[in-house]
């Protein structure tokens, strides 16, 4: 310990009243702190192993509460328990001999490539368990690996998703719809079918579609058949979200006016399209009061 190597001369006035103090009250109040915390923390992970290491066990919870009540940061021991265990184990203890206190114990133990017991922590099972898609670039978010089109179309719609879950509201997804549109060969799949509201024209509920582009391209041919699709098959009105770092801009309005000089107007079929931020804003202030049957 580097505080055992003071040197009283090192000091300018006060070198041998520090040194006394140091000897005296310091060291043994510290180390008599740190044995104290190792023994309550011993106990707690006792505890943990009966009940089968599940943090969430009632009675574990309830010992973890009754101490929090009683006016002690029990969540802070409770996180060393790791660190002990790690300290007491014989296979990892002399790597930690030299270091007296629980937090620099977690310090190292989290700094190793492979913990002792990977099957405790899966996060920490391997060095390396993700993979970049490209170097990293923070100078250009743009840059580097491209998303497939189906992996870009589900994170917009679980973004939607979850949306609808924090709302409340009732939906299917992948809905397979009564009808098979344009350039299907089965009845169609829209992405969300949500459930009837109390207000005209959304009293037998209506269709979301996603539309997520990761790429950038000239015009979205998708889009347009989407859009032709709606307004000639689908028997619910449909809002379509139309977003991403590819979305072309403009592309709702062209594609509208390219129906209109085919007198082919969208009717009251389609909502609307309208990008995530505006969902976002549109579903929390006019969807109902769905706060309440949310947890």
């Amino acid at each position: 310990m580097q505080l055992q190597l003071f040197n009283p001369n090192q000091c300018q006035q006060f070198g041998a009243e520090y040194k006394g103090l140091l000897y005296k009250e310091i060291l043994p109040g510290l180390e008599d702190s740190q044995r104290a915390e190792r023994q309550a923390i011993g106990a707690l992970s006792t505890a943990l192993a009966i009940a089968g290491d599940n943090h969430d066990h009632p009675d574990f919870s309830y010992l973890c509460r009754s101490l929090q009540n009683g006016g002690y940061s029990i969540n802070d021991k409770v996180a060393l328990i790791p660190a002990y265990r790690y300290a007491t184990d014989p296979k990892t203890a002399p790597k930690v001999a030299h270091l007296k206190d629980l937090r620099q114990i977690q310090g190292f133990r989290n700094s190793q490539p492979m913990l002792a017991d990977p099957e405790g922590d899966p996060l920490a099972a391997a060095s390396s368990p993700n993979r970049l898609a490209a170097p990293l670039n923070f100078d250009d978010l743009s840059q580097g690996g491209r998303l497939t089109p189906h992996m870009a179309g589900r994170i917009g719609e679980d973004s939607v998703e979850g949306v609808l879950k924090r709302l409340g509201i009732e939906y299917q997804t992948q809905f397979i719809a009564p009808f098979i549109g344009w350039g299907k060969s089965k009845q169609s799949r829209v992405d969300f079918k949500v459930a009837a509201f109390n207000a005209s024209p959304l009293e037998r509920g209506f269709y979301l579609e996603v539309k997520w582009r990761n790429r950038q391209i000239s015009a979205d041919d998708n889009l347009t058949a989407l859009l032709h699709n709606i307004e000639a098959w689908y028997d619910l009105p449909t809002l379509v979200l139309y977003d991403g770092e590819g979305a072309v801009r403009e592309a709702y309005e062209t594609v509208r006016h390219q129906m209109d000089q085919k007198r082919r107007k969208l009717g009251e079929k389609l909502l609307t399209v309208m990008t995530f931020n505006e969902f976002v804003l549109w579903a929390q202030t006019q969807l109902g009061q769905q706060g309440e049957a949310a947890a």
